[in-house]
Parts: structure tokens; C-alpha cells; sequence
């Protein structure tokens, strides 16, 4: 097990964890157990000998008053053992000095500004000291930058070695396939086409980093920021942003090509060009778990072999890929002879607790959600449940279109899903599935419906509703998307 374990384990079984934290942006509940660094005054946490522990379960400490601690000396906030579960970074947070800040959470840790590291200094996070079920995670606007690559990061007992560009990175990994790498701070790739060729089985932390104007054209038949994920690996917050990558004969993705291991936290923007096989906004082929990841990129295939899948987030999720509390926004056109879905092209692995938003037009089997959908009674193969899209639907003359799944292969591994009769164009309802009327377990809904509070079965933990946020429409409490 390689040496991400605890910490990607952690993500995979406790982000519910991790979206209360996010819900406490602003003022947090006294009622509610966490530390809060924050531009608010101090208390219920007392400073001594550089260590810092609340005396009650809901603490503040000014972030002020931490800047000035770390300027003379090494700082530790704890949750002082289960009295506060949670540590949470609310205001931005910097410092010069040579010291270094330990901050070690009972269960989670989550940052939601910018923390920057702008000496010499060191950072060391504890996630589940003593506790269960925590997470590692970072909001829209959180991020940690050190002032150079020779600043010191632990996450969890693990040293991580700090890269600043992908050149660097593809280097590195090659050297060291199963090493534990971080992103230093944000990276304008302008110039640089690398990409990382090696078949990756360690961990690469983005620490909430984005790497930006990325442009590739594929020259493998795995392709994309990293080539392949292997099993073991773990890839967790990187934020690839206008990124623009064409071609590909086998998997093409932004992120990664082919995924066996594990992705977390990432979000994707920019464009995709898939020629043939398999596209996604974040991989091209899924056969490992895929959790609070999002992709706003626009993807498209232009026939060449006439058997391209392709999806806003994933092309093929294959047998054992699982795609969880996911979302995509980006538009999904295709000229290729077989199945487009606004979040997957092709499912033959299980898919939970996600959306689509964007408009899907495709040749063959195009649905909002899942071109097709591939069932097996008895496994976990075609398994669907809590999800919804939005997006118009648009096929071909002989397509087969649904407001959800396009083909629905051998029905009954759908539940609890529904689409947007308004916004979708697909106004039957009876054509949640494009081969099958009245498919069990898919519900058209107007916008309205949707607006007017969450659907039925939908979990008030993993999802929310807000006039607010995502145009009113259901959103998931650990990846609001961006206002």
C-alpha cells in the first residue's frame, strides 16, 4: 500500500466529513466541534509554549495572532484530542519566518483560503489523530504555496517532495513511479507541453494548486497530464484549469489518460478533442474510484474509427470504476458512431451521487447522464443511483436519446434518478431511457420540481439546495461549484 494510503482511504470514507466543514465557510456554529482559523477574535483556545488547544469544542484563533506566533517559533494547533473534530481555515494565512506550523486535526482538516508559506518554513498536517473517517481537503478558494521547492511538506507521517512545474514532475516520477510528490504553488504551463509518460503508482498532492494553459497533443495511446494511473496511485487536488488537449487512439482524459487508482478533489476546465476510443473531461477510461472530482471542460470527437465514447467527466467507467459524488459541466459533442453522456459515455462500472449539466449531441446512443449503460444482475456492473441532468439532449436520425441513459442495455441497475424535462428538450416522460419506456428508477422533472427541493431519495447529507448556488438546482455539499 503505498504511502497516500491513510489519507486517500480517509477521503474515500469520510468526505461527508469534509463537506460539513466546507458548509461552516463563514461564521461556524458554536454548537459545532472545530478549530477555526479566522479573521474573528480569539477564543476557547489557549496558546502555550507553541502549542495551541481549544478549551471548549467550538474554538477561534485569529489568524493574526497565529502569523505572530509563527514569526518567533514553531506553532502546533490541535483539536486537543475529540474535544474539536475539525480544523478549518477560513482567512488567508501567511508567514516568512523559518518556523514551522503543525496542524493536527482529530478527523479532518480543510482549508478554504490561501495558506502561504512565504519563507523557509515548514508545514505538517495530521488528518485522524485518534479519530476516523477525516479528510485532507481545500475549498474554491483554498490552496497552500511554499516560497521554493526546498520548503518541507508532511501530510500524515509522509514527506512529500515538492515540484513547482510538470517538466519537473514527469522527471521525478519517472526516477521514483511510486513516490510522494506535491505542487508548490500555482504553475502557468504556457510553453511546456510535458506530461508525465510514466505509469504513476504513488501520490501527487495539488494542495488546492492550479496548473494552468496546459496544451498537449496526445502522442500515446494513454494520454493526458498523467498518461496512466496505476493501482495504488493516488492523484488528490489539482486543479487543471484552460487546459487544451487533442488526440489519442486509446484513452484520452485531462487529467489522466487511464485510471486504476484513486482521484480525489480534482476539477478539470478547458478543452478535450478525442479522434477515437475513449474521452472524458477528467480520464478517458476509469477502472478505479473517482470521488469529488468536476470537470467544466468542453469535450468533442471527430470520426475517424467510428467508436469513440465519450463523456464530460469520464468515457468509459469499466467494470470496477466508480464514479461518486461527481459532477460536469462541460458540452459534449460527437460525431462518432457510438455512446455520449453529459457526465459518462459508456458505464459498465457504478455511478452514485452525481450530476450533469451540460448539453450532450452525439450520433449514436447520447444520453444527459450515461450514453450506455451496461447492467448485470448480481454485480456491481451498470449500478446508477442519485443522480440527475439537465442538459439538452440532441441525436441523429436513428439515435437512440434519453433524457438520462441513452441505451439502458439490460434495465434494472437504475435508482433514484431523474432529468430536466424543461431544459433537456426530452419532454416524454416516459424517455428517461432512449431504448426502454418508462425505464424503473428514472424520473423526469420540470426545472421547477427541481428547484422546489431535493428529490426524492436524495440524501440531506450529501446534497444540498439553495436559491444561491447552482441556479437553484440540487448541489452536492462537498463540491459546491463555483458561484
Amino acid at each position: 500500500m503505498s504511502s497516500m494510503s491513510t489519507l486517500r482511504v480517509a477521503k474515500n470514507i469520510g468526505h461527508l466529513a469534509a463537506a460539513s466543514a466546507l458548509v461552516a465557510i463563514g461564521a461556524a456554529s458554536p454548537t459545532r466541534a472545530a478549530v477555526v482559523i479566522s479573521s474573528g477574535a480569539t477564543k476557547n483556545i489557549a496558546c502555550a509554549s507553541g502549542v495551541c488547544t481549544p478549551t471548549a469544542k467550538f474554538a477561534v484563533l485569529n489568524v493574526g495572532q497565529l502569523e505572530s506566533l509563527l514569526a518567533s517559533g514553531k506553532v502546533k494547533v490541535t483539536t486537543g484530542g475529540a474535544r474539536a473534530s475539525d480544523i478549518t481555515v477560513t482567512a488567508a494565512l501567511s508567514w516568512a519566518s523559518s518556523n514551522r506550523l503543525a496542524l493536527t486535526a482529530y478527523r479532518s482538516i480543510t482549508i478554504n483560503r490561501a495558506v502561504a508559506v512565504n519563507g523557509t518554513g515548514a508545514l505538517l498536517l495530521v488528518t485522524n489523530n485518534g479519530g476516523t473517517g477525516g479528510a485532507l481537503s481545500f475549498g474554491p478558494q483554498g490552496h497552500v504555496k511554499f516560497l521554493s521547492t526546498a520548503n518541507n511538506l508532511t501530510i500524515n507521517g509522509v514527506a512529500y517532495t515538492l515540484v513547482a512545474d510538470t517538466t519537473t514532475l514527469a522527471s521525478d516520477i519517472a526516477s521514483n513511479p511510486g513516490g510522494d510528490f506535491a505542487l508548490a504553488s500555482d504553475y502557468n504551463a504556457t510553453g511546456n507541453p510535458s506530461f508525465v509518460i510514466t505509469t504513476f503508482t504513488g501520490s501527487f498532492e495539488g494542495l488546492g494548486n492550479a496548473i494552468s494553459n496546459l496544451s498537449l497533443v496526445a502522442s500515446n495511446d494513454n494520454f493526458g497530464l498523467f498518461a496512466q494511473l496505476g493501482s495504488g496511485g493516488a492523484i488528490t487536488d489539482v486543479r487543471l484549469t484552460t487546459s487544451a488537449i487533442s488526440g489519442g487512439t486509446q484513452a484520452i482524459g485531462a487529467l489522466v489518460g487511464s485510471n486504476e487508482g484513486y482521484l480525489a478533489g480534482d476539477s478539470t476546465s478547458g478543452t478535450l478533442g478525442v479522434t477515437e476510443e475513449a474521452g472524458g473531461g477528467l480520464a478517458g477510461i476509469n477502472q478505479g474510484t473517482i470521488v469529488d472530482c468536476s470537470s467544466t471542460i468542453k469535450v468533442s470527437a471527430d470520426a475517424k474509427r467510428n467508436n469513440a465514447v465519450i463523456g464530460g467527466l469520464v468515457g468509459l467507467n469499466g467494470p470496477g470504476g466508480t464514479i461518486d459524488s461527481s459532477y460536469a459541466s462541460g458540452h459534449v459533442t460527437s460525431k462518432e458512431q457510438d455512446a455520449d453522456g453529459g457526465l459518462v459515455g459508456s458505464n459498465e462500472g457504478s455511478i452514485s451521487n452525481s450530476y450533469s449539466t451540460g448539453s450532450v449531441t452525439g450520433v449514436v446512443d447520447v444520453g444527459g447522464l450515461v450514453g450506455i449503460n451496461s447492467f448485470a444482475a448480481g454485480t456491481t456492473r451498470g449500478l446508477i443511483s442519485n443522480f440527475y441532468s439537465t442538459g439538452a439532449v440532441n441525436g441523429g436520425s436513428g439515435s437512440t436519446v434519453g433524457g438520462s441513459i441513452g441505451e439502458d442495455a439490460q434495465p434494472g441497475g437504475v435508482t433514484t434518478s431523474y432529468w430536466d424535462m424543461t431544459t433537456s428538450g426530452i419532454t416524454n416522460p416516459a424517455q428517461g431511457a432512449g431504448n426502454v419506456n418508462n425505464d424503473p428508477g428514472i424520473t423526469g422533472l420540470t426545472t421547477a420540481q427541481l428547484q422546489a427541493g431535493l428529490p426524492s431519495g436524495f440524501d440531506p447529507t450529501i446534497w444540498g439546495e439553495s436559491p444561491s448556488i447552482n441556479g437553484g438546482l440540487p448541489y452536492l455539499l462537498a463540491l459546491p461549484p463555483p458561484a
